[in-house]
Order: structure tokens, then sequence, then C-alpha cells
């Protein structure tokens, strides 16, 4: 079921992108992650992290696995040309103060976000840089990462509270991680981070979504949801599609979203 907009938000202006069509996944994208599942052992699991900040590259940067323990780890990277840290940074403040910013993300598949209220005072607050203002917030969104329109907070740390090496911090210019709770029960459902580094021309937007595992107050990782058998391997596969797709329209939307709304 594809989302709807309203006849208020049709009247906005960047309401065009909702309708416009989704950009076709590079090919070479598709095809690296045709040759999951892979080997666990090769995928960079949530206790080995730390390794996606060190210079270089993983070896499975695009592909999914069904870990020892049964939970679920995929990886994402996706190439924005004309893209710089900053906008990335202005996106995650940007786009969770109203469901349209979501939904022209990825309008087949987001429905629906807002910030939770006790925390929209620190996103608006400029006397912080933009990466700190995203820090000790939840978002509320709706999306469908494959089985139907589920409601999910999104709760986002530092780097340091992440459980990331401090001394490997600068070696990627923007990092957003988050905790990822039903809101109903609150019970963990995944973990994920998306560490970003400058390439000529534009940014590497490389993902991981650790399926079953949460970042605990001490910044250790924990596992919180694995189901019995294990995470079925289309779970990981529609999440693999999803955020190659998400990113893919990020990449060509942001810009010109940046120049017309940064100071807003």
């Amino acid at each position: 079921m594809r989302p709807q907009i309203t006849e208020e938000e049709k009247k906005l202006e960047f309401s065009s992108l909702f309708f416009k069509p989704l950009p076709e996944v590079d090919a070479k994208l598709l095809q690296e992650m045709e040759a999951s599942p892979v080997n666990p052992a090769r995928i960079t699991s949530v206790h080995q992290r730390n390794d996606i900040l060190k210079p270089g590259y993983l070896e499975v940067e695009n592909g999914y696995a069904k870990m020892e323990d049964g939970s679920g780890c995929v990886a994402t990277k996706v190439e924005m040309p004309g893209v710089t840290p900053e906008m990335i940074e202005w996106w995650f403040i940007w786009h969770g103060q109203q469901d349209l910013r979501y939904k022209v993300w990825c309008p087949t598949h987001h429905y629906a976000a807002h910030v939770l209220e006790k925390d929209l005072p620190r996103r608006l607050d400029k006397s912080l840089s933009l990466k700190e203002r995203n820090w000790n917030t939840t978002d509320v969104v709706t999306e469908d990462v494959g089985a139907g329109p589920q409601k999910m907070h999104l709760s986002f740390f530092s780097p340091e509270d992440y459980g990331y090496d401090r001394e490997l911090i600068p070696n990627a210019k923007v990092i957003v991680s988050a905790n990822v709770k039903d809101p109903e029960t609150g019970m963990g459902l995944v973990t994920f981070s998306h560490c970003i580094r400058e390439i000529p021309g534009g940014i590497e937007y490389r993902s991981h979504y650790w399926q079953g595992y949460n970042i605990d107050e001490n910044g250790k990782a924990v596992a919180v949801a694995i189901p019995e058998g294990g995470f079925p391997m289309e779970v990981m596969k529609s999440c693999a599609h999803h955020s190659l797709l998400e990113y893919t329209n990020l990449g060509i939307i942001l810009p010109g979203l940046y120049e017309k709304y940064k100071d807003m």
C-alpha cells in the first residue's frame, strides 16, 4: 500500500517530489547484493562496528547475513554525487519535523514522521551544532521495510555513546546512529549506524543495520529481539533493498532541498 498525501501537503512547494518516479538503483549495487546471503564471518557484526571507521573498505559493503546467534546484519553503500556532509546533518534535523518531508524521501515506503514533543526544543536549538541537535532525541516514524507499515521509535546517539572509539570517530565526516524500538511495548528491534565519508565530488553513505540488537546506556551491544530460528533471509533482503532505494533517492533530492530550506 503506497502512502497518500493530504490536500494541505499538496500545497507545499516540494510536494512534487512525492510524485516523481523513483530512481533506478545502480545495477552494480544490486549485483553485489545478489551475492547475499554471505558467510557471517565476512560481514561486520555489531560487536566489530569500530572496523567501519578504519581507513579503507570492509570485506562486505553491500550484503546481508544471518549471524551465528540468529541476528541479522545488513550493509549498504551508496555514493551521492553533489552531496556534502553538512547536507546529511541538516537532513536528519529537518525531515523529522513534518510527515511530507519524510514521505518524499522514499514515497513508496515512508508514511509519517515527527519528533517526540519533549525532544523538539533540542532539535530546534541553533546554539548547538547540527549533529549535536540530533543526539539524545527520538523520531516517531511509520515506515514499510518489507512487512507493511510499522510505527517505530528511532532514538539517536552521539558516536561516543554508541560505543565508537574516540580515536576513530574523526575518520567519518558524519555518523548517524540509533536504536529502533516498538513504541507500544518498548521492545528493541534493531540498531543502525550510518557512517559518511567524503569522496571526490560528493560522499559515500555507508549503512549497517543489526537486527535483533540495541546499544545500551554503556555503549555496549545487547541482544534484544532475536526470534527462534533467527531472522528470515527475506527480512534482511527487504531491508537491504529498501536502504539502497531510499539513499539513492535521497542523494538526488537532497541538494535541491538543502539549497532552498537550509535556513528553516
